[in-house]
């Protein structure tokens, strides 16, 4: 202890500033917690920034297992090419367009999807901001936001995507719409596990009961792209995850990412636009 004392002493501090610097510090970081206290207590008297928060901490995940009953995901099936007229796998602009040129029905058919399951929406949007329903009526935003969730997952995984980007954005939505499109992040419609079997067999070259002892008769999860099913295999006797991906998923993505260059490239036109949007 001697010794320390004369270390200490022949630093140059004298003990009383280092003293009162070490309670000054002490006392800094207890206001600071003190008032970060405080302010998570505020935080959660106000509801919408609480709705904000849990959207932003994926508190909203698994809250509503009935979010997408009655869905059907609507998917394009696109007449396939040979030799080289086939969809590319890496995002090229130029073979897109090259590749949905020579199939117009394919993109009418898409456009026509787009606009029977969005429009009714659109609609009842724009009536709303015209006529101000929203302010009024808080509950109303709501039930447009659940629209919107149903919306968006009915025309698949290119506006999922879209979706759960924009459930994370305060800037862009409010706190309400957040909570439900938080649900896209696990509430995707599942598809007939017998195309999902058939799909298994096509590209493994067996029979499902040729590959595994047992799998679930349906998926135990699904995403945007693809199902789940657990099951166990034959061979070894190691339990397995089984992901199948959704059939057509690639052609109606890659005609979603068509249309929205060729849409982002009409904006251009558009001085307003340009301003507002990166197109």
């Amino acid at each position: 202890l001697a010794q320390d004392g004369a270390a200490f002493q022949g630093s140059g501090l004298p003990q009383c500033q280092t003293r009162h610097r070490t309670t000054s510090l002490f006392s800094s970081v207890a206001e600071t917690s003190a008032l970060m206290k405080e302010m998570r207590e505020r935080m959660a008297e106000d509801s919408d920034t609480q709705m904000m928060m849990d959207a932003l901490r994926g508190k909203n995940l698994n809250d509503d297992d009935a979010a997408v009953a009655g869905l059907q995901m609507r998917l394009v099936d696109v007449v396939a090419g040979t030799g080289g007229d086939i969809l590319p796998y890496d995002y090229d602009p130029d073979a897109l367009k090259k590749f949905f040129a020579k199939r117009p029905m394919s993109v009418i058919t898409r456009v026509f999807q787009v606009l029977s399951v969005g429009g009714g929406f659109l609609f009842n949007a724009a009536c709303d901001t015209a006529l101000g329903r929203l302010k009024r009526n808080p509950d109303l935003e709501v039930e447009r936001a659940a629209e919107l969730r149903d919306t968006i997952t009915s025309l698949g995984p290119f506006f999922i995507k879209i979706g759960q980007a924009l459930s994370i954005r305060p800037d862009i939505l409010s706190p309400r719409s957040m909570v439900e499109l938080q649900k896209l992040c696990d509430k995707v419609p599942s598809y007939d596990s017998t195309i999902a079997f058939a799909t298994i067999e096509l590209e493994l070259g067996k029979k499902v009961e040729d590959l595994f002892s047992e799998i679930t008769p349906e998926p135990v999860a699904a995403a945007s792209l693809g199902q789940v099913y657990k099951a166990k295999l034959r061979s070894t006797g190691e339990t397995v995850a089984v992901k199948v991906q959704r059939p057509a998923v690639l052609e109606t993505v890659s005609l979603d990412l068509y249309l929205a260059r060729e849409l982002g490239m009409i904006a251009r036109n558009f001085p307003a636009l340009v301003e507002r949007l990166d197109a």
